[in-house]
């Protein structure tokens, strides 16, 4: 099959956040299985035109993001103009490669304006893939602020991609449902499918005794409130009495959460017990899950969490909070805990018993990493994704010319418009 994967972010160059980081694991595993597997994403520097690159089997082109050639002042406009240069960039794809399937990002509808033009003249089956979508963030935490020019452009093109998708695939059964209900959508019509994590890259140590010496506990993800940092980082505090040199991790970037979490440190006179590392490679971050005691991230909401099942494959038992993605991801009380959010005397409690139990640390270990390779290895991952793919071609192939036809138009027949009769 050929697949086009489309997301504004794709590491190592561009990695903001975690749809960015299972784009990533899924190219791989599906390049790995044979398919012609292309990624579309945002360039990290200036360039002219199309930079292309093999990397690990998988093709990646990276085209510059609006507000090189003009200012971009806000994020509305800032969408349009990536869903523009989309289709821009997909119909010079669409001539050199006959893509099978087109998978979007729902985020800010990334599809938007390829779904608004698609016809029988180019037309390829669309999966849209929910992780973080923008119903989310307004139902859970109110943003972007209700009347906002954000909120009425973000929703409208998330809306409209979801609803003219072949197929949508949701990486949890929560975050399924919050779109589901935002936008009319059949909850039937959405699959669930869960993360995937590299069970061959994320594992256990490959022998005893690779714990850090001092009680260390890590977090891993975008350094910003919602995620969870500060809980973690004032339950460190807490426990500064009883584990005198606890150490705690943070891996990620921000704009102010970490000058927030120094000052709390430096004022409990406690920096010797931190380590802000700001963004780390993912071919680096098993060593730091391996040598962890436990894993922290009680966000206040994840569609899944994809960290939640690096740190369980790698052998570290989780904490994470009850809402979203969090309850689907760990086993509370066999693979982790789950606390309420942003409750810092729960992950203090919580924290306590992991650090002073080597016992229950190794136990939610083992099972940890059973659960992962039993229900979120890559091959059962991949294999969930391509029923979907299959899905969405049947779909998309048992349409006829009329559904096809970009109807606001009396002939398909455009200047410069390619006929692609041969497909």
């Amino acid at each position: 099959m050929r697949i086009c994967l489309i997301s504004q972010e794709y590491p190592p160059e561009t990695a903001w956040g975690g749809v960015g980081t299972q784009t990533w694991v899924k190219a791989r595993a599906l390049a790995r299985l044979g398919h012609e597997v292309h990624v579309l994403a945002c360039s990290a520097w200036e360039q002219e035109g199309m930079r292309t690159e093999v990397h690990d089997g998988v093709t990646v082109h990276r085209i510059q993001p609006p507000g090189h050639d003009f200012p971009v002042y806000g994020k509305p406009l800032w969408m349009l103009g990536w869903t523009w240069l989309v289709v821009q960039t997909l119909d010079e794809l669409m001539d050199r490669h006959r893509f099978d399937v087109l998978d979007f990002p729902e985020f800010g509808g990334e599809g938007f304006g390829y779904q608004i033009d698609r016809t029988r003249w180019n037309w390829a089956a669309v999966v849209v893939q929910v992780h973080g979508p923008m119903a989310m963030f307004i139902e859970t935490m109110q943003w972007p602020q209700p009347g906002s020019r954000l909120r009425e452009l973000g929703t409208f093109m998330e809306g409209f991609s979801l609803r003219h998708a072949d197929a949508i695939m949701a990486s949890g059964s929560g975050v399924a449902e919050v779109v589901a209900r935002t936008y009319g959508i059949p909850r039937e019509k959405i699959d669930v499918v869960h993360c995937g994590v590299d069970v061959g890259m994320f594992s256990p140590a490959p022998a005893p005794g690779m714990l850090a010496e001092r009680p260390t506990v890590l977090f891993v993800g975008k350094m910003v409130k919602n995620k969870g940092p500060l809980v973690m980082a004032e339950a460190v505090l807490a426990l500064r009495k009883k584990f005198p040199d606890i150490h705690a991790i943070f891996i990620g970037d921000g704009l102010h959460v970490p000058n927030m979490i120094r000052e709390r440190f430096t004022e409990e006179g406690a920096l010797d017990n931190l380590d802000l590392l700001g963004f780390i490679d993912l071919d680096k971050l098993p060593d730091f899950y391996r040598r962890a005691h436990a894993f922290m991230a009680p966000a206040e909401y994840e569609g899944f969490g994809a960290v939640y099942i690096e740190a369980q494959a790698c052998g570290c038992p989780v904490i994470a909070s009850t809402s979203g993605g969090g309850s689907e991801a760990v086993a509370d009380g066999e693979t982790g805990f789950l606390i309420p959010y942003d409750d810092v005397a729960a992950a203090t409690d919580r924290l306590e018993r992991l650090l002073g139990d080597s016992e229950l640390r190794g136990r939610m270990s083992e099972a940890g990493i059973r659960r992962v390779r039993e229900t979120f290895a890559m091959d059962r991952y991949i294999g969930r994704v391509m029923a979907v793919y299959e899905r969405a071609v049947a779909f998309s192939q048992g349409l006829d010319d009329d559904d096809k036809d970009h109807t606001d138009w009396e002939s398909p027949h455009l200047p410069g418009k390619h006929r692609r009769e041969d497909w």
